[in-house]
């Protein structure tokens, strides 16, 4: 019967087991030891488990293959090694997890899995150029390699076009503040045209073409409508999200405090380059050197607006 030994078989049915199995290893059988192919397959199951061949569909159903044989030898011999692994393999694993870059570091990840914002903030300089104060300002940036945004007034523009000229040339962003420092929300038609488009024009005529693709409303005064215009030319409108109150002539030490309270990444900080209150502006000079320094000691970097609006760092409540 299949799957069982043959009796009275003694040691030699035994052998002839043994030798079956070899044979069978090899891919070959022995002719006339065994009646049949089947019957011989049959003993050989029997001899190789030494038991009644397991019925179909069981985890040994049917006798191992010469694949099946070489595998359990290599899984056996894979038992008797140690469990270490050679020190040359083609793609060996870390023992330690890599340390994240610098850039990577500064941006870890939220609980919803989207990045967060990176230190990086925005220093904007309102209502110039003139002739006294926006070079002082450049200087101190210039000293420091810190880019900065300067939203012009068309009028200071026409006045003063190597003051912008030399805003561009340095690597600062220039924005539209307007021709005038007109409330813009109270404009309609030509009267509105005139604002942004003559400050466009002198700005190109002064900086060699530049064209500013950025506007803050003077006194930060925005409405839907007034938005809606910008958006429709192209524009995006830039607000403040830290207000030292420099055109008030508020106290160095004050204005120094305000900022360090307040900033966040993401941030774009309102300074002027001219205008204010009497001696005002003398203290944004005086300011601008500590808060770089302040800054950078907490781990914040500077950009241009136009950089962070690029590098996705803006504030949507801030930059529209």
């Amino acid at each position: 019967m299949k799957g069982t030994r043959t009796p009275g078989m003694g040691k030699c049915g035994v052998v002839l087991s043994f030798l079956l199995i070899v044979f069978g290893q090899a891919g070959c059988q022995p002719a006339g030891l065994w009646g049949s192919s089947e019957l011989a397959a049959g003993a050989g199951k029997a001899a190789w488990a030494g038991e009644a061949a397991p019925a179909a569909g069981s985890a040994r159903e049917g006798a191992p293959s010469s694949q099946d044989g070489a595998l359990s030898v290599k899984l056996a011999t894979a038992k008797a090694q140690p469990e270490t692994q050679p020190e040359t393999q083609q793609h060996p694993r870390p023992k330690t997890a890599p340390k994240p870059s610098p850039a990577e570091a500064e941006k870890p990840t939220g609980s919803a899995g989207k990045a967060e914002k990176s230190k990086v903030v925005a220093l904007t300089f309102d209502d110039g150029p003139d002739g006294k104060y926006t070079p002082q300002v450049l200087d101190i940036l210039k000293k420091y390699n810190v880019k900065a945004t300067f939203f012009v007034v068309g009028k200071q523009v026409e006045k003063y076009p190597d003051v912008t000229l030399r805003i561009v040339r340095e690597g600062h962003d220039i924005g539209n503040h307007s021709w005038s420092h007109q409330d813009l929300t109270k404009l309609t038609g030509q009267a509105l045209d005139d604002e942004i488009d003559r400050t466009q024009e002198a700005v190109a005529q002064a900086a060699g073409g530049y064209t500013p693709d950025l506007v803050r409303a003077p006194y930060g005064a925005i409405s839907d409508s007034l938005l809606d215009y910008l958006h429709d030319r192209k524009f995006h409108h830039v607000y403040w999200s830290v207000d030292p109150r420099d055109w008030a002539g508020t106290p160095v030490a004050a204005m120094r405090e305000n900022i360090r309270k307040h900033v966040r990444p993401g941030s774009v900080i309102l300074l002027h380059s001219f205008g204010g209150r009497k001696h005002a502006i003398e203290h944004t000079v005086e300011l601008l050197p500590q808060i770089i320094e302040d800054l950078r000691k907490a781990g914040y970097e500077f950009a241009t607006v136009d950089e962070m609006i690029d590098a996705e760092e803006a504030n949507a409540s801030v930059i529209k």
